[in-house]
C-alpha cells in the first residue's frame, strides 16, 4: 500500500509543475484544461520521478538522496503552485452541453469503467504480467531497486538479448522507486503504473482535441481510444508500449497546441521509454524542423535534458549490450535485397491491421463513419501532414528493421508486430480527429439558406 502512495505521489508532483508552469489549466473549456494538466502532469510525473531515481539513487547510490530531492521539489513546486493560483475572477461563460455531448461523456465513463474491470481481472489471474513485463521490465526493476552494487546487472551484458538490457528505463527505473520507497516489491506498482498510462493517454486525447476542435469530437477521439481493442489489451501486459504510446501522442498533441517545450519534454520521455522512442524522437525533431521551424529551438530545450539522459545511458553504461540494429548490420545488405521477406513484412502488417477487431468491431470504424459524415477541414491540413508524416516515417522505420532484422522474421513479427501498432494508432487517431470538421461546423453548413433568387424561380 505504502508503494501505491508513491505512484500517487509522482502524478501529484508532476500535475503540480504543470499547473505552476504552463497555462493548461487556463485553457477552454475549463475542464478540457484540466483533463490536459492532469494527463500531462501524470506522464510527466512518472518520466520526471524515474530519471531522479537514476540519477541520484542508481548512479550516485542513494536511494534516501533521490526521495529527499523529490520530496523538496514536490514542496517546492505546492508552494509556487498555490502562490500562482488562478485567480477564479471571472464567472464560469460555459453554455450547457447538448444532450449528445452528455450521451457521448457517458459513454466514455462507462468505457473506462469496463476497461478498468478487465484489466483488473486479468490482474487477478495473472499479476505478475505477460512475459516480457516478468522478464524485462520487472526484472530490470528488481535490480534498480536493490544496493547500488546490483543496480548495474539491469544493464548488464549477462542478462542476455532476450531481456534487452540495452533497453530506457523510464518503466523499470519508476517502477524500482516505489519498490524502494515502499520497501516492497508489490505487484500493484506496476499494474497501476501501465493504469495511470493509459488514463492520461485518454485525458490528453480528449482534453486536447476539445480545446482544438470542440468538446464533441474530443469526447469522441477518447472514446474511440477507449474501446480500441489492441489498446485494452495492451493495459494489463505490464509492457511499455501504452507508456509510449502515451508519450508519442502528447508530444504531437503539445504541438499542435503551440507548447513546445512541453512537446519537446513529452518526445524524450518517449526516448527514456523505449528504443523505438529514439526513432520518435528524432523523427519528431525532423517534423518540427520541417513543418514547425520557429518551434525548434524551444522544442530543443524541453528535449535535451532527458534525451541527453537516454543517450548516455545508450552509449555509455549500456553500451556492452547489442541493440537489434547493431546485431543486424551483419548481413543486412542480403536481406534488403531479398524481395520475399518484403511480401512476408508487408502481408504482416495487413493481418495485423485486419486482427486489431474484436468481433464485427475493428477500431478503424469510427473514423470511417467520421470521415464520410463529417469530412476534413481544410484548414488542418497543415496540423493532418505534420502528424502523418511523422507517424508514417515511425511506421517505415518498423517496416525495415523487420527487413534487415538477423532474427526469424516471421517469430519477430508475431511476437512484436501488434505492440509496435498500438505505440502509434493514439497518434494516428489524434491525427484524424484533429483534422475532421467540427460536428458544430458541419451543422451550421447544412443549415445555410438557399439565396432568394434561387427560390424566386422555383416558385
Amino acid at each position: 500500500m505504502i508503494a501505491l502512495l508513491w505512484v500517487l505521489e509522482a502524478v501529484l508532483l508532476g500535475c503540480l509543475l504543470v499547473y505552476r508552469w504552463t497555462d493548461l489549466a487556463r485553457c477552454e473549456p475549463a475542464w478540457a484544461g484540466w483533463l490536459l494538466l492532469f494527463g500531462a502532469g501524470a506522464a510527466g510525473g512518472i518520466g520526471l520521478t524515474s530519471c531522479l531515481f537514476f540519477v541520484f539513487g542508481v548512479l550516485l547510490g542513494s536511494h534516501t538522496a533521490a526521495l529527499v530531492v523529490e520530496l523538496l521539489l514536490l514542496a517546492w513546486s505546492a508552494y509556487e503552485a498555490y502562490r500562482h493560483r488562478a485567480r477564479a475572477d471571472k464567472a464560469a461563460s460555459e453554455t450547457q452541453p447538448p444532450v449528445a455531448v452528455l450521451w457521448i461523456a457517458g459513454g466514455l465513463v462507462l468505457a473506462l469503467g469496463l476497461a478498468t474491470a478487465a484489466s483488473s481481472t486479468a490482474w487477478e489471474f495473472n499479476p505478475q504480467g505477460n512475459w516480457d513485463a516478468w522478464a524485462i521490465w520487472n526484472l530490470r526493476a528488481k535490480f534498480l531497486a536493490s544496493p547500488a552494487d546490483l543496480a548495474p546487472r539491469a544493464w548488464s551484458p549477462a542478462l542476455g538479448a532476450i531481456t534487452h538490457a540495452e533497453y530506457p528505463l523510464l518503466v523499470s527505473g519508476f517502477v524500482a522507486r516505489a519498490w524502494s520507497a515502499g520497501n516492497s516489491l508489490s505487484a500493484a506498482v506496476p499494474q497501476s503504473t501501465s493504469y495511470v498510462f493509459f488514463v492520461a493517454l485518454l485525458a490528453l486525447v480528449a482534453g486536447g482535441v476539445t480545446v482544438l476542435r470542440g468538446r464533441t469530437l474530443g469526447l469522441l477521439a477518447a472514446l474511440a481510444l477507449a474501446a480500441a481493442p489492441p489498446l485494452l489489451r495492451e493495459v494489463p501486459t505490464q509492457y511499455a508500449d501504452v507508456p509510449l504510446a502515451a508519450y508519442i501522442a502528447a508530444a504531437l498533441l503539445f504541438s499542435l497546441l503551440d507548447r513546445p517545450v512541453l512537446a519537446g519534454i513529452s518526445a524524450a520521455f518517449a526516448a527514456w521509454t523505449k528504443d523505438e522512442g529514439f526513432l520518435f524522437l528524432i523523427l519528431f525533431v525532423a517534423g518540427i524542423a520541417v513543418f514547425r521551424r520557429r518551434s525548434i529551438l524551444a522544442a530543443l530545450a524541453g528535449a535535451a535534458p532527458v534525451g541527453l539522459l537516454g543517450v548516455a545511458f545508450k552509449f555509455l553504461l549500456a553500451r556492452g549490450n547489442d541493440s537489434q540494429v547493431t546485431t543486424s548490420l551483419p548481413g543486412a545488405g542480403h536481406r534488403i535485397v531479398d524481395a520475399g521477406r518484403y511480401a512476408t513484412t508487408l502481408a504482416a502488417f495487413g493481418r495485423e491491421f485486419i486482427g486489431m477487431a474484436s468481433g464485427w468491431y475493428h477500431p478503424i470504424l469510427p473514423l470511417i463513419v467520421l470521415a464520410v459524415a463529417l469530412h476534413f477541414d481544410r484548414e488542418r491540413r497543415r496540423d493532418a501532414t505534420f502528424c502523418g508524416t511523422i507517424l508514417g516515417f515511425q511506421l517505415l522505420g518498423y517496416f525495415g528493421i523487420y527487413i534487415v532484422t538477423f532474427h526469424d522474421l516471421v517469430w519477430q513479427l508475431q511476437t512484436s508486430l501488434s505492440r509496435l501498432l498500438v505505440q502509434v494508432w493514439p497518434a494516428l487517431v489524434l491525427a484524424a480527429f484533429v483534422s475532421f470538421r467540427a460536428p458544430e461546423a458541419a451543422a451550421i453548413l447544412t443549415r445555410v439558406p438557399q439565396p432568394k433568387a434561387r427560390r424566386k424561380a422555383r416558385a
